[in-house]
């Protein structure tokens, strides 16, 4: 199972950060590595510094991925953690501490994404609203942050003590982000388009949306269905306004 599943570094900064997430992802049998825009000091090529830190694990850097977009880092996704140590406002999706990861992903049937934000200040609120799931590391007050090594760590452990414990279920077919994403386009239209709400609480409305419909694991018959639904509710309606 831990071959689906790939880990995401959001614009990471420091070379020796990435070596040291490529270790910890061999420690636990992870192996695929996408690097969202990272910094020129970080590759590619890959640094040296990076290589320093992969102990035994130069292989995953040698294969590691870099994207421009968290989107293209998202393609054929099934399902999306995304890893925040801050408090927001509104999560788009469901928060659980990192312990209950595992049971959300093991039984998934597709690619998994695990999305880790910058050194500096994490993931934005708009890479967060792609993310179906939000998982937490709960920590000391008196320091709160951990280093971007040291949060792979604790949530490839996760996973792969849960997965080592047969805790995998039967297989549950979710839709891909892009055809989510494609239905979150059409109803944010939709909302707009009947007034539900306005350009000022848009986004407040839509990340409140997202956060129901994540919790319903849409497979992708039921995306198509809602899709549907919206394309027809709108089409009444304009039909409607034509007539005489």
């Amino acid at each position: 199972m831990l071959s689906r599943v790939r880990v995401v570094l959001v614009e990471p900064q420091e070379p020796m950060n990435v070596g040291a997430v490529a270790r910890a992802m061999r420690n636990f049998g992870f192996s695929r590595l996408y690097l969202v825009n990272p910094a020129p000091r970080v590759g590619p090529p890959w640094a040296r510094e990076a290589y320093w830190l992969a102990v035994h694990a130069e292989e995953v850097l040698d294969r590691a991925v870099a994207v421009s977009t968290l989107e293209d880092a998202l393609a054929g996704v099934h399902l999306v953690v995304a890893t925040t140590g801050r408090p927001r406002e509104l999560y788009p999706a469901p928060v659980v501490p990192v312990w209950e990861v595992p049971r959300h992903v093991l039984p998934v049937r597709g690619e998994v994404a695990l999305v880790f934000g910058r050194e500096t200040f994490g993931l934005t609120n708009e890479e967060l609203d792609l993310a179906h799931l939000v998982g937490t590391i709960p920590t000391a007050p008196e320091q709160p942050s951990l280093n971007l090594a040291q949060a792979v760590v604790v949530f490839a452990y996760e996973l792969f003590k849960a997965a080592s414990g047969g805790e995998v279920g039967k297989g549950e077919a979710l839709a891909e982000v892009g055809a989510l994403e494609g239905f979150f386009q059409d109803l944010g239209r939709y909302i707009l388009e009947t007034g539900f709400t306005d350009p000022h609480r848009h986004r407040y409305a839509m990340r409140r949306l997202r956060r129901i419909f994540h919790k319903a694991r849409l497979t992708p018959g039921e995306v198509q269905l809602l899709r549907g639904l919206l394309h027809q509710s709108r089409y009444a309606m304009e039909k409607k306004d034509g007539e005489p």
